[in-house]
């Protein structure tokens, strides 16, 4: 039986002046992208952030997103706070490349139910989480999942080696997050869905994995019945004709 269609979107988190890098590579292999960009990121010692030039040349080939303005984990925040550092994100970012933007990334995946009617009245259409594991595309567009993350958690070690054929399969997986995301892309492959990689191009640099990306970039491009979208393409898909039901509520990766 041959592979059903499989929509693949890729997202990209803070603003680091290595999303110049991560985007030539992902132009190479015709990859559509969001990177999400929280102009005043400053939660790691040595950031360095995108320049406005930089975020401009990269908004010219794929999606912008909003990730709030300082990167807060908005559950500690008050809701008026909270709403700030949503709008403010925006318009700092559109201020610089010129255009609206409509999908957001709740920082460090964590966000409450009463956090989604403040991403949709700040103009937001599409918001990514960080859970991984989904293949679905028919879900919440403002609690939009994810498949693969482009770096290993430790939190993530005992699901997969409860869930593989063998703890030493678990183990690989584990360790090789490539492994773990052709194993996710063949099963919605076969199913029909999304695969959503997502990461953060300083975290790529930390760990030495860009032959790793650009390998498993390559095998993506080269897949048949797959189409690239960005997140907030993959947004509409997830919402069309669905009632999707209500939030799920207190969530953080």
């Amino acid at each position: 039986m041959p592979d059903k269609t499989v929509l693949v979107t890729t997202s990209w988190d803070d603003g680091h002046e290595l999303d110049v890098r991560l985007a030539d590579l992902l132009d190479r292999y015709g990859l559509a992208a969001t990177f999400y960009v929280a102009p005043r990121y400053h939660k790691i010692q040595g950031f360095r952030p995108l320049s406005p030039t930089s975020l401009v040349t990269i908004a010219e080939r794929f999606e912008i997103g909003g990730h709030t303005l300082t990167h807060p984990h908005l559950p500690r925040l008050r809701p008026a706070r909270a709403m700030d550092e949503i709008l403010g994100g925006k318009h700092a970012v559109e201020d610089v490349i010129g255009r609206e933007i409509t999908s957001f990334c709740y920082p460090y995946g964590a966000y409450r139910p009463e956090h989604l009617p403040m991403v949709a009245e700040a103009g937001f259409t599409a918001a990514r989480t960080s859970r991984r594991g989904s293949c679905a595309v028919r879900v919440h567009p403002l609690e939009m999942p994810t498949t693969v993350h482009a770096a290993r958690y430790r939190r993530d070690t005992w699901s997969l080696l409860r869930g593989g054929p063998s703890i030493r399969r678990g183990w690989e997986r584990w360790r090789n997050w490539d492994v773990h995301a052709r194993i996710l892309l063949d099963e919605a492959a076969g199913r029909g869905g999304m695969f959503h990689l997502w990461g953060h191009s300083w975290e790529i640099e930390a760990h030495d994995d860009w032959g790793r990306l650009e390998r498993f970039l390559a095998h993506l491009s080269a897949r048949e019945n797959v189409q690239f979208v960005t997140n907030a393409e993959l947004a509409v898909a997830a919402g069309a004709g669905t009632d999707l039901g209500p939030p799920a509520g207190d969530l953080s990766r």
